[in-house]
């Protein structure tokens, strides 16, 4: 379905992103429910009527930057997942991809946390359904080819493997965007973003290595 009218995607570049960038500041910082489009409108610089004219509803923006910043994860996770390199390569290049979203994009970070608490309409759990099927489909595929490949246990599904590591990334992820589990975080004494993801893959791999 096409969240956005045939009237924004004739807009520039740039005034799209402001208004872009307006929508995911306020649904990463308010939630959907507490989101307001006027002052969405207001940051985009533009009128509450023009923003209505490019989304026709605030759940089709809400939707649209959604699946936008899932589109650029995809996009990455699909390239790390084509690329010729061991098992434990690519699982790294998912660590530093964790780490490198988090620092270019960490309001699409805490808008993926936001989506995920609890309490939410059910439309907004059907989205986040929708975006983990891509990542957990991709990860299981990976551990699959590694199975394949002699590099990566198979005593045990490649299901569960692919949870465990889709488990740490998301934690990753909120250990380095969300303010709360930043603070925890820094309970244990949490390396800096590059080193912690060499010390997961270092994890991880030592649980899936075939022995």
């Amino acid at each position: 379905m096409e969240w956005a009218t045939q009237r924004f995607r004739q807009l520039d570049s740039e005034k799209a992103q402001r208004i872009i960038d307006a929508a995911v500041s306020e649904f990463a910082e308010k939630g959907y429910e507490a989101a307001n489009t006027n002052r969405i409108a207001k940051a985009a610089e533009i009128s509450v009527g023009s923003l209505f004219q490019y989304f026709k509803t605030k759940e089709n923006l809400f939707r649209y930057v959604i699946h936008l910043g899932a589109g650029i994860i995809e996009t990455d996770i699909g390239a790390i997942l084509k690329e010729e390199i061991s098992g434990r390569e690519k699982i790294h290049k998912l660590m530093l991809l964790t780490v490198n979203s988090c620092e270019l994009y960490p309001e699409y970070q805490q808008l993926y946390h936001e989506i995920t608490a609890t309490g939410n309409q059910d439309f907004i759990v059907d989205i986040a359904r929708e975006l983990e099927s891509y990542a957990a489909a991709g990860l299981v595929e990976l551990i699959k080819q590694g199975q394949q490949q002699g590099d990566i246990r198979t005593d045990l599904p490649a299901e569960v493997l692919a949870f465990t590591v889709d488990n740490a990334m998301v934690m990753m992820q909120y250990s380095l965007s969300t303010p709360y589990f930043k603070g925890r975080s820094q309970l244990y004494q949490v390396a800096a973003p590059s080193e912690f993801a060499e010390q997961m893959t270092e994890i991880l791999w030592s649980v899936l290595e075939k022995r």
